[in-house]
Order: C-alpha cells, then structure tokens, then sequence
C-alpha cells in the first residue's frame, strides 16, 4: 500500500516539469515593446476564438476526468485517505498541463504577411485580481486548517483525542494530522508553483497574428481566468473536503459515554463539539462557493471574448 504513495509524490512533480519545460521552451516574440496597432482580422480573431474554447475544454475535461477516475482506483488501506486527499491537485495540475500544452498550439498566420503587436506583458496583466485573491484566500485557509489540525491531532497524526472531563477520554478518525496534511499540504504548494508558471505562459507567448492590442489582451484575460477558475475549485473543493473529515472527528470525538456503577452517562466537550459543527456548516459553504466562484469566472471569460457586435452606420 505504501508503493501507492509515489504517484502522489511523483505525478506532481513530473506535471509541474512539464509545465515549467513548456515554458522554457516557449518562443517569445523579439523586440517585445510598444508597435503598431494592428486592426482585428474577424477570421483570425474567430480562429483564436475556437482554439481557446477547445484548449479549455480539454483541460476542463482533464480536469473532471482525473477527478471522477482516480479516486476509484485507491483501494482501502491507511494510506487511503493521503491518496483521496491529494487527488484533487493532482487533477488540477494535469489540467494546468494541457493548458500549458495548448498556449503553445495557438493558430499560426496563414497569408504571406504576418502582422501582430508587441507588447510587454507579465502575469499580473493577465490574471484577473480577484479571482488570483480567492485562490490564495482559500490556499490560506487550507494551510491554516492543516496545521490547526497537524497540531491538535493524536501522535498517530491519523486521529483526535479529546478529554470531555476528568474521567473519561475519547478518540475519533480519520483527522487530518501531520500524516495527512503534510501530503495534502505540498501537493497544493505544488499546484500554486504550477498555476504561476501556465498564467506566466499565458502572459508571454507570442501575439496572435492579425489580433489587436486589445483583442489579444481580452483572450489572455479569458485564458488566464479559465486557469484560476479550475485551480480555485481545486484548492476549494479539497478546503471542503479537510473541513468536513476535520469536522465529523470532532464532533465524534467531542462525546464520551462510560458507567459510573450507577447507569450509563454522557460527557461532552463544548469547545470540541463546537469546531465539529463549524467544520460541518463550513465543508458544503466553502463547496458551493467555489462551485459559484468557477461559474461566474468561465462566464464571464466567455462574454469577455465575444466578437463586438457590428456597428450600425445610419443611411
């Protein structure tokens, strides 16, 4: 069971070089600065409508894919829960990958003269701010949470222990220790690492040809919104899930009953029961959020992009 963790350790690190490796050897257009405007081809504009539409289906598809097939091929054991909790970047990061795969594919210029603008761009020009926000708002709370739990968890890193009074002493699992955050905690490290690097792809590779300034930017936009989209949901959706196996051991672990020769009789632990119940309201708020956050995000990465209707010149 133990050989199970090298795909989680190793398929990380082996998408996160491919991703790096596609960007190193992404060819920047030379003289990067200040050009000409270029008018808007509607064809080329169209062509590079569909390319992002079906880069991003496929990373999306990815995405889900790896989400949906992985967990149900971990078989039951003590490592179960490590393997189910860093499936989700795992998934994430093979999505950043065919992203990263599919800025290199952008259509090239068909006709003999090839004209697109330069302009120097970086990651922060293309990566809408509150989006980038949400993923660290929940890449936060997630590190946070793991080490809450890390620090309060049994020395087996694996379970809780909580004393509801002087005389009675109970245990609940599976609790997201150090054996599991750990694990959890650097294949999102990993995930953040390799979302920087797909959104700096984005921001540097060549023009499209025949694309406006301002066209061009609204399709890096779209692309780098449809990338933190995913990555969001990915980081969210493994927030939720810490929250809620956080929340059950507690809330298991936070009664104690024993019998004190005269009856059966129940001690509970306040402050434990407490956190159980937040960690269990908090897992499907944080959940549905993040399923809110992706479909405001891809909407409007699909409005962002859509050809300016035609004007209408009065006779």
């Amino acid at each position: 069971m133990r050989l199970l963790l090298l795909p989680l350790i190793l398929l990380p690190l082996v998408a996160l070089a491919a991703i790096v490796a596609t960007v190193v050897t992404a060819r920047t257009p030379p003289g990067a600065g200040s050009g000409p405007e270029v008018e808007t081809s509607p064809d080329a504009y169209g062509r590079a409508r569909r390319h992002a539409a079906l880069v991003a289906g496929l990373s999306w598809a990815a995405l889900v894919l790896v989400a949906v097939t992985l967990p149900r091929t971990i078989p039951f054991g003590p490592d179960q829960g490590v393997l189910l909790g860093g499936a989700p970047a795992l998934a994430g990061l093979v999505a950043l990958l065919v992203a990263a795969v599919g800025e290199r594919t952008w259509p090239r210029p068909a006709g003999a003269v090839r004209r697109a603008s330069l302009a120097r761009r970086d990651v922060r020009d293309v990566a809408p701010r509150a989006l980038a926000g949400t993923v660290l708002v929940w890449s936060g709370v997630l590190l946070a949470v793991l080490l809450a739990t890390a620090l309060s968890a049994a020395p087996d890193g694996r379970s809780v222990t909580v004393r509801p009074d002087a005389h009675s002493t109970s245990g609940a699992g599976p609790y997201p220790g150090a054996a599991y955050g750990l694990p959890i905690a650097a294949a999102v490290l990993v995930l953040l690492v390799a979302t920087y690097v797909t959104l700096h792809l984005v921001a540097s590779r060549p023009a499209v040809a025949q694309v406006s300034t301002a066209d061009d930017t609204r399709l890096r936009r779209a692309g780098a919104r449809r990338v933190l989209a995913a990555v969001q949901l990915v980081v969210g959706g493994t927030l939720a899930g810490v929250l809620l196996v956080t929340g059950n051991a507690l809330r298991n672990a936070a009664t104690s009953g024993y019998d004190v020769g005269e009856g059966w009789t129940t001690s509970t632990d306040p402050l434990a029961q407490a956190f159980g119940v937040a960690g269990l309201v908090a897992a499907p708020v944080v959940l549905v959020a993040t399923l809110a956050v992706t479909g405001v995000a891809l909407a409007r990465a699909s409005r962002a992009t859509a050809p300016a209707a035609p004007t209408v010149v009065p006779a």
